[in-house]
Order: C-alpha cells, then structure tokens, then sequence
C-alpha cells in the first residue's frame, strides 16, 4: 500500500469515528430531553396528587377578628353546654288554693327542658298547650300533699299566665296524721304556714311535644319524685347532693350576693365535723339581717332565705334545692342544680311567686 492510499485510510477512519463521537452525543442530549420530559411529567403528576390531597382534605374555615367594641356577642348562659340532660321534662310552679281569685292555681316558674328557663313566656307555653296536665303538690315535709288537675291557662295580672283547675288534696302546711293515745292529732306547720301560707312546691312532668300524649279526657297517673333533705350547721347549710351518702357543704350566706340577691353560683367548702338533722324544708335558713322596725322604711329590706325542698326534679341523680328569698315587697324563688360537679352550686332559675 502506497503512502498516498494509507493516509486516505487513516483519514477516513478519522472521519469514521468522528462521525461516531458526534452521533454518540446527540444520541446522549436526546437521553437528558428524555429525562427532562419525564421530569416535568412527575413534577404535574406530584402537584395533581396535592390538588387532590387538598381537595379531600379538611376544610379549615378561620373565624374572623371577632365583635368590634361596639358589637353585643350573645353567650350561653352559664353552665347551659354542661348541663347533663334530663331524664324527663318538668314545670316547676307553686301552686296555692286561692290563686286565682279565691280558687286554686299554680303559677309556672320553672321549665326544665333541655336546659333550664324561667322565662315567662316559655312556662305558659307549657300550659297553654296542655303538656303540664297535673302537677303534684308537695307538703312540708316532701310528702305528695295532693294532686292538681289543669284545666287550661287564665291571665291573672302576672307576667306570666296560672294553670287553673282543680285541686284534691290537704294544705301543703299540713302534717301527716299522727296517733296519741289512740286519738289522731292532725295539724300544721307553723314554720310552713308563716313562709308558705298554706301555698306549696308543685311540679308536673311534661307530656311530649308532636305525639305520643296521652289522650286529652285521660289523665295521666301520679308522679313519683324522690326527695331528700338539707339543713345548717354552723354557717353552713348540709346536704347529700349527689346521694352517695357522702354529704356536701355550701356557706349559706353565699346564697346572697352583694346586693342581697340570689347568687350566680354557690361553691362547696369542706364538711367540718358539724352535725345536724336534714329536713324537706326549713324556715330561714339564713335569718334577717336587720331589726323588724326596719321593714316599713325599707321595701328592699331582707328578710330571711326559707328552703322550701331538696329534690331530684329531673331525675339525672342530682339533687335540686329549691329556695325562697323574703322581702318586705315580695319573694323570689330560685333553684339551684350541680350543672357539671357537687362542688358547685349554680343558680338555674330564679322568678317571682304569688304575692303575699
């Protein structure tokens, strides 16, 4: 081979391999686009998948910043989210045998529904759609003193409208017969009629609302309520709230708050070694603070706080108290339920009774 014919080679072969480095390399740039494209798929594939994760996700709505200072914000009055819920609905009233113009009739308080209410218009609603068809009267001492039977609703120049009707029993002041030397002796307590004035704690369990009542001409049986008692050794008024045989202790001077008025809640404080008897009801508990020759100067002037029952009302196991603060122009009632702990009391209604 010529020298002519061996550098022709050489360069071709230079040429030849040239021509394989360059297509070596376009064949590695087609590679990278490749994956570049295959990149850029996942990355549309990952941010498909957030989308839909965020989709399906929670949805977390912020509240704004809340009422300017010149906005009113409504809450729930105190205790109402903790409140158990009741076992039955009752209508809490006092009942007295000349109400209404000289015949018997109870006045609604308190409504015990999902949550408590004294208000007034809601309590007559009670009456006026025959869900409150009886109410048993309680005497002094707890027991069932007689029955009164509704026959409708009558306004009597109160807030709120009385269940008229007709009542078959003895005076809630009365006391059970008792037997001396084979003769009974019937009579009354005095406690009973000097606070109540023949007048008595009358509740009713509530028909239910949109059916399943009883028939209108058929009245329902008896209610049975369990009972209990309280009363005050010391400066504190005793009581087995929760009946678990453990008794409870709550000052009864904060019954009253600073400006001699049913207070918002009570909190118990640690038994002692006081002894003293429960009774149903007692007469002042918490006595006047200021002399008797004040109450003619004084409207407001206070006269003394009466327990007027210890009772389950709505039969979730707690005991309510049910009390009576006495003014020179009126009384009010109030009960008081262990909404969340026997620790502490909390006032869930509060209304004013039939004048005196």
């Amino acid at each position: 081979m010529t020298t002519t014919t061996k550098r022709a080679a050489t360069t071709g072969t230079m040429f030849t391999m040239a021509a394989v480095f360059v297509l070596a390399g376009a064949a590695r740039v087609l590679v990278g686009a490749a994956c570049v494209l295959v990149g850029a798929a996942c990355v549309l594939v990952g941010a498909a998948c957030v989308l839909v994760g965020a989709a399906c996700g929670p949805r977390v709505n912020p509240e704004g910043p809340g009422a300017g200072p010149d906005e009113v914000v409504e809450r729930a009055a105190p205790g109402a989210a903790r409140a158990r819920p009741p076992m039955r609905e009752m209508l809490i009233g006092e009942m007295c045998p000349n109400g209404a113009a000289g015949r018997p009739a109870v006045m609604p308080l308190f409504l015990r529904a999902v949550t408590w209410s004294d208000n007034g218009e809601e309590v007559s609603t009670a009456i006026e759609r025959r869900r409150a068809r009886q109410f048993s009267v309680l005497g002094w001492d707890g027991r069932r003193a007689g029955i009164f039977s509704v026959a409708g609703a009558a306004e009597v120049g109160r807030e709120r409208k009385a269940a008229v009707g007709a009542y078959a029993g003895e005076s809630p002041c009365a006391r059970a017969n008792q037997t001396r030397r084979g003769k009974r002796m019937p009579g009354d307590f005095a406690a009973c009629i000097k606070s109540q004035a023949h007048c008595g704690l009358a509740l009713a369990v509530l028909e239910p609302n949109g059916g399943g009542a009883a028939p209108f001409e058929e009245d329902p049986d008896p209610a049975s309520f369990p009972v209990s008692g309280a009363c005050v050794a010391g400066d504190k008024l005793i009581v087995d709230i929760d009946g678990d045989g453990a008794e409870e202790a709550y000052p009864v001077a904060a019954f009253l708050d600073p400006v001699r008025a049913p207070a918002e809640e009570v909190s118990a404080v640690p038994r002692g070694k006081d002894r003293c008897k429960p009774t149903f009801s007692a007469r002042r508990v918490l006595p006047p603070s200021a002399p008797k020759r004040w109450r003619g100067r004084n409207l407001h002037h206070w006269l003394g706080l009466d327990l007027l029952g210890v009772i389950d009302i709505d039969g979730d196991s707690r005991r309510e108290i049910v009390v009576s603060y006495h003014y020179a122009d009126r009384r009010t009632w109030a009960v008081y339920s262990a909404l969340s702990t026997v620790g502490r009391l909390d006032l869930v209604g509060e209304a004013i009774p039939w004048p005196r």
